[in-house]
């Protein structure tokens, strides 16, 4: 698939922005402890995207490692994960969705993300056995709807995504699969 070609050849490393003339070295040198607790990827795309004049910039901003990263002041878990965490992988904090973190891939690893403790990192927090989640759905007619997150379920195999959607679709009180994707944005 070319798509997945594409994703190799993503920048993951601040040296490579440097070889570029993208960034400076002494910024290399001061953002190296953000990129060593949360790892960077983007695409060859979104960064063609960035004005590199603009240290404003808010393609820059949201995919481009900042020293704020590492502010002590705030929380992980903005959402409120944390206390609606059901089992491994599966939230619900809305009595009519349930989210599914399928995976800790994504296409660029945003700096905004509020999941950054586990994007790109290894992770049990993302669900590995499916069916459990699939089990805790149908016991619960409230949920009409479920969320596949993650990171992102694009960069997930065409058989894998099948799979997730033919464990959820005969439960009858579902009427809405989504999934939260990035990827028409970044990688389109």
């Amino acid at each position: 698939m070319v798509w997945k070609g594409i994703l190799e050849a993503n920048v993951r490393d601040l040296r490579e922005l440097e070889r570029r003339g993208l960034i400076s070295k002494d910024e290399t040198r001061r953002l190296s402890a953000v990129t060593e607790q949360h790892p960077m990827s983007v695409t060859p795309y979104y960064l063609s995207l960035i004005d590199w004049s603009d240290p404003d910039d808010p393609i820059r901003k949201m995919a481009i490692p900042s020293e704020g990263e590492l502010s002590p002041l705030g929380s992980y878990d903005t959402s409120g994960e944390r206390e609606n965490t059901r089992l491994p992988g599966l939230q619900h904090k809305y009595s009519r969705t349930a989210l599914v973190l399928v995976t800790n891939r994504c296409a660029v690893y945003c700096r905004h993300c509020f999941r950054k403790r586990l994007v790109g990192l290894p992770s049990d927090e993302v669900l590995r056995r499916f069916g459990d989640a699939a089990e805790y759905v149908a016991r619960h007619p409230e949920i009409s709807n479920v969320l596949l997150s993650g990171g992102d379920p694009l960069v997930l195999s065409t058989e894998a995504l099948a799979l997730l959607i033919e464990k959820l679709s005969p439960i009858a009180h579902l009427n809405f699969i989504r999934i939260g994707t990035r990827i028409p944005v970044v990688l389109p």
